[in-house]
Order: structure tokens, then sequence, then C-alpha cells
């Protein structure tokens, strides 16, 4: 169960820290707070435990926002993901795997030549 409360704790703050304006961070730790909190109780844990996996929950919740925000930062994540960009043509390095179109009348190279007798 902690693993699992760790877990969303930090796919919650990288996707925050991905996509989400800075004030959401402060929402979703509240969450996670509560979230942990209310787990960690029903589960029985005594209350130092409990405090110690919240705890734990929330500082795994802000590494991975600053982890999310660093990747925005450092390499324009998501936006560059969106974009199309246009490099022109392509060059002759692109065009290896391609036939070009005066070979239709050929056969295909996995056929064998025809043997003559």
């Amino acid at each position: 169960m902690i693993e699992l409360l760790l877990a969303t704790s930090s796919l919650a703050g990288l996707a925050v820290g991905l996509v989400g304006p800075v004030w959401v961070i402060v929402v979703t730790t509240a969450l996670v707070a509560v979230l942990s909190a209310v787990v960690t109780w029903g589960q029985g844990f005594p209350a130092l435990g409990g405090v110690a996996v919240t705890t734990g929950c929330l500082i795994a919740c802000q590494i991975s926002y600053m982890a999310g925000r660093f990747v925005t930062r450092q390499y324009g994540f998501p936006e560059q993901l969106f974009e199309d960009h246009i490099d022109g043509e392509p060059g002759e390095t692109g065009q290896r795997g391609i036939s070009s179109d005066d070979n239709k009348g050929d056969k295909p190279p996995s056929r064998p030549p025809p043997s003559e007798s």
C-alpha cells in the first residue's frame, strides 16, 4: 500500500510539473496529504507511521514536480511535441530504401534471375 501511495504521489507531482501551472501543485499537495493520511489511517498504521508515510508521499510529490519543471524548462516539453517542424525537402540519404519509378517493369529483387538452359 505504501508503494502505491508513493507512486501515485510521484505521478501526480510529475504531471503537474510537466503541464500544470504553479498554483496547481498547492492543491495537489493538499490532496496528496489528505489521501495518504486517510489511507494510512484506514489501513491501521500507528500515528507515527502514518505521519512518516504522508511525509514521504509529500516529498515524492515535490521531487517529481521539480523534475517535471526541469524537463519543461530544459527541453521545452510539451510544446515541442505538438509543433510541426518542416526541414525542407528530403535529401538523398532519406531515399535509400525507395525504388524509383523507372524500374516499374523490373522483377522484384527477391526473385532469382531466370536460368539459362
